[in-house]
Protein backbone atom coordinates (compact mmCIF):
# COMPACT_ATOMS: atom_id res chain seq x y z
CA UNK A 1 0.00 0.00 0.00
CA UNK A 2 2.81 2.37 0.87
CA UNK A 3 4.39 1.64 -2.50
CA UNK A 4 1.11 2.49 -4.29
CA UNK A 5 0.86 5.77 -2.39
CA UNK A 6 4.44 6.68 -3.29
CA UNK A 7 3.88 5.83 -6.95
CA UNK A 8 0.71 7.95 -6.94
CA UNK A 9 2.54 10.84 -5.27
CA UNK A 10 5.15 10.79 -8.04
CA UNK A 11 2.80 10.11 -10.98
CA UNK A 12 0.15 12.75 -10.26
CA UNK A 13 2.54 15.73 -10.53
CA UNK A 14 4.01 14.27 -13.71
CA UNK A 15 0.56 14.04 -15.25
CA UNK A 16 0.01 17.72 -14.45
CA UNK A 17 3.18 18.84 -16.29
CA UNK A 18 1.60 19.11 -19.75
CA UNK A 19 -1.09 21.39 -18.30
CA UNK A 20 1.56 23.59 -16.70
CA UNK A 21 3.56 23.72 -19.93
CA UNK A 22 0.39 24.67 -21.83
CA UNK A 23 -0.09 27.67 -19.54
CA UNK A 24 3.50 28.80 -20.08
CA UNK A 25 3.06 28.58 -23.85
CA UNK A 26 0.00 30.82 -23.59
CA UNK A 27 2.13 33.48 -21.89
CA UNK A 28 5.02 33.57 -24.36
CA UNK A 29 4.66 35.63 -27.55
CA UNK A 30 7.06 34.57 -30.32
CA UNK A 31 6.44 37.02 -33.17
CA UNK A 32 5.40 40.62 -33.67
CA UNK A 33 2.12 40.88 -35.51
CA UNK A 34 1.66 43.06 -38.57
CA UNK A 35 -0.60 45.51 -36.75
CA UNK A 36 1.65 45.71 -33.67
CA UNK A 37 4.05 48.61 -33.11
CA UNK A 38 7.13 48.56 -30.87
CA UNK A 39 7.15 51.07 -28.05
CA UNK A 40 10.64 52.28 -28.97
CA UNK A 41 9.38 53.07 -32.48
CA UNK A 42 6.82 55.39 -30.92
CA UNK A 43 8.82 57.09 -28.16
CA UNK A 44 10.56 60.13 -29.62
CA UNK A 45 8.71 59.81 -32.94
CA UNK A 46 7.82 63.06 -34.68
CA UNK A 47 4.14 63.98 -34.98
CA UNK A 48 3.02 66.20 -37.87
CA UNK A 49 -0.19 67.76 -39.10
CA UNK A 50 -1.74 66.50 -42.37
CA UNK A 51 -0.01 69.45 -44.08
CA UNK A 52 3.40 68.24 -42.84
CA UNK A 53 3.76 70.91 -40.13
CA UNK A 54 5.74 69.66 -37.09
CA UNK A 55 3.54 69.43 -33.99
CA UNK A 56 5.92 67.73 -31.56
CA UNK A 57 7.22 64.32 -30.56
CA UNK A 58 5.78 61.42 -28.58
CA UNK A 59 7.27 61.40 -25.10
CA UNK A 60 5.15 58.77 -23.39
CA UNK A 61 2.25 56.37 -23.82
CA UNK A 62 -0.70 56.06 -21.45
CA UNK A 63 -1.71 52.41 -21.02
CA UNK A 64 -4.92 51.03 -19.54
CA UNK A 65 -3.95 48.56 -16.83
CA UNK A 66 -7.28 46.73 -16.96
CA UNK A 67 -7.60 45.94 -20.66
CA UNK A 68 -4.02 46.48 -21.87
CA UNK A 69 -4.85 49.07 -24.52
CA UNK A 70 -2.99 52.28 -25.30
CA UNK A 71 -5.32 55.12 -24.37
CA UNK A 72 -3.24 58.15 -25.30
CA UNK A 73 0.09 59.41 -26.53
CA UNK A 74 1.78 62.20 -24.59
CA UNK A 75 3.19 64.68 -27.10
CA UNK A 76 5.81 67.29 -26.27
CA UNK A 77 4.92 70.54 -28.05
CA UNK A 78 6.40 74.01 -28.28
CA UNK A 79 9.57 75.21 -26.65
CA UNK A 80 13.09 75.36 -27.96
CA UNK A 81 15.77 72.73 -27.35
CA UNK A 82 13.65 71.15 -24.64
CA UNK A 83 12.92 74.40 -22.77
CA UNK A 84 9.56 76.10 -22.52
CA UNK A 85 7.61 73.21 -24.01
CA UNK A 86 4.73 71.33 -22.52
CA UNK A 87 3.19 67.90 -22.73
CA UNK A 88 -0.31 67.30 -24.02
CA UNK A 89 -2.11 63.99 -24.40
CA UNK A 90 -3.98 62.96 -27.52
CA UNK A 91 -6.30 60.01 -28.02
CA UNK A 92 -4.37 57.08 -29.48
CA UNK A 93 -7.08 56.48 -32.10
CA UNK A 94 -6.61 60.02 -33.43
CA UNK A 95 -3.05 59.29 -34.55
CA UNK A 96 -2.57 58.08 -38.11
CA UNK A 97 0.49 55.82 -37.96
CA UNK A 98 2.11 54.15 -40.96
CA UNK A 99 3.06 50.47 -40.90
CA UNK A 100 6.51 50.97 -39.32
CA UNK A 101 5.66 53.99 -37.18
CA UNK A 102 7.85 56.29 -39.31
CA UNK A 103 5.10 58.77 -40.18
CA UNK A 104 2.66 59.85 -37.49
CA UNK A 105 -0.02 62.37 -38.36
CA UNK A 106 -2.48 64.14 -36.06
CA UNK A 107 -5.36 66.16 -37.47
CA UNK A 108 -4.64 69.39 -35.55
CA UNK A 109 -2.36 72.35 -36.20
CA UNK A 110 0.74 73.23 -34.22
CA UNK A 111 -1.11 76.28 -32.86
CA UNK A 112 -3.98 74.09 -31.62
CA UNK A 113 -1.47 71.78 -29.93
CA UNK A 114 0.29 74.72 -28.26
CA UNK A 115 -3.06 76.06 -27.00
CA UNK A 116 -4.14 72.65 -25.60
CA UNK A 117 -3.99 72.21 -21.82
CA UNK A 118 -1.01 70.47 -20.22
CA UNK A 119 -1.57 66.81 -19.48
CA UNK A 120 -1.91 66.11 -15.75
CA UNK A 121 -0.05 62.97 -14.68
CA UNK A 122 -1.10 61.24 -11.46
CA UNK A 123 1.48 60.48 -8.78
CA UNK A 124 2.38 56.89 -7.93
CA UNK A 125 0.95 55.73 -4.63
CA UNK A 126 4.09 53.74 -3.85
CA UNK A 127 7.61 53.52 -5.21
CA UNK A 128 8.50 50.64 -7.54
CA UNK A 129 10.39 47.64 -6.20
CA UNK A 130 14.18 48.01 -6.37
CA UNK A 131 16.05 46.10 -9.05
CA UNK A 132 17.23 42.69 -7.78
CA UNK A 133 20.94 42.22 -7.26
CA UNK A 134 22.30 39.85 -9.85
CA UNK A 135 25.83 39.30 -8.58
CA UNK A 136 27.19 39.77 -12.10
CA UNK A 137 30.04 42.03 -11.10
CA UNK A 138 28.37 45.21 -12.26
CA UNK A 139 27.89 46.57 -8.77
CA UNK A 140 27.55 50.22 -7.90
CA UNK A 141 30.89 50.49 -6.17
CA UNK A 142 29.32 50.95 -2.76
CA UNK A 143 31.53 48.34 -1.13
CA UNK A 144 28.63 46.06 -0.25
CA UNK A 145 30.40 42.92 -1.45
CA UNK A 146 27.61 41.70 -3.72
CA UNK A 147 29.75 39.71 -6.07
CA UNK A 148 31.74 40.80 -9.04
CA UNK A 149 35.32 40.85 -10.10
CA UNK A 150 36.96 42.83 -7.34
CA UNK A 151 40.52 44.03 -7.62
CA UNK A 152 41.84 41.73 -4.88
CA UNK A 153 43.89 38.61 -5.52
CA UNK A 154 42.83 35.17 -4.40
CA UNK A 155 45.32 32.39 -3.75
Amino acid sequence: MFRSLMLGAVAVPLLALPAIAQDEEDVIVEDQGGSELRGDWMLGARVTSPEGEAIGSIEDLILDQEDGTVNAAVVSVGGFLGFGGKEIAVEWEELEIDYDGNEITLDITREEAEEAPDYSFRERESAPMPEPETGTGTGTGTGTGTGGTGGGMTQ
